[in-house]
């Protein structure tokens, strides 16, 4: 069974700034319980490839090619819904620009329905905004359910809120 709120838990710690810096203990940084969790799930799932903690970025903010990576593979892997169109055109004017193998992911996560529809520049390298992430985690669980509003993004976050599982839909840009 899907546990969307520990994928919500996962993805944001890696996706959102965090408010304040990690404690140092000798030189290493201290995680809470609740983000090393989010991590350990991120992992044994697929959504990271980071061997541990510590390269995983948890205070960091995330680009919209790592989104797309990490979102296919969590859709695809633990929703099992979520099949790859091939013959979707997904062609972006700057995929090529995404690093290392992040470009074929974008791709992917163009055919799945996920992220990059109706746009002609993805942006892989720009850092993904609360709006896109719910709104990617939206079309993961429901698909194109909430497509449709002006501002695109504003019905998957109310859906993502209603649900329980994000509670802060303010500042969409963030």
């Amino acid at each position: 069974r899907m546990n969307v709120k520990k994928m919500f838990a996962a993805t944001a710690g890696m996706l959102i700034v965090a408010s304040s810096l990690p404690v140092s203990v000798l030189g290493a940084a201290s995680y809470s319980d609740e983000l090393q969790g989010a991590y350990n799930y991120a992992y044994s799932k697929g959504i990271t490839t980071m061997s541990s903690i510590d390269n995983a970025n948890m205070y960091g903010e995330l680009t919209r090619g790592q989104l797309a990576k990490m979102i296919s593979n969590w859709a695809e892997k633990e929703l099992g819904t979520k099949a790859v169109d091939t013959t979707a055109v997904c062609s972006f004017s700057d995929a090529h620009t995404a690093e290392g193998d992040l470009a074929a992911y974008v791709k992917k996560a163009c055919q799945m329905g996920l992220m990059g529809q109706g746009i002609t520049s993805f942006r892989p390298n720009d850092k993904v905004t609360r709006g896109e992430f719910g709104t990617t985690l939206s079309r993961a669980i429901w698909g194109t359910k909430y497509d449709g509003a002006t501002p695109y993004y504003a019905n998957h976050l109310q859906a993502l809120k209603d649900k329980g599982i994000m509670t802060k839909i303010e500042n969409p840009s963030q």
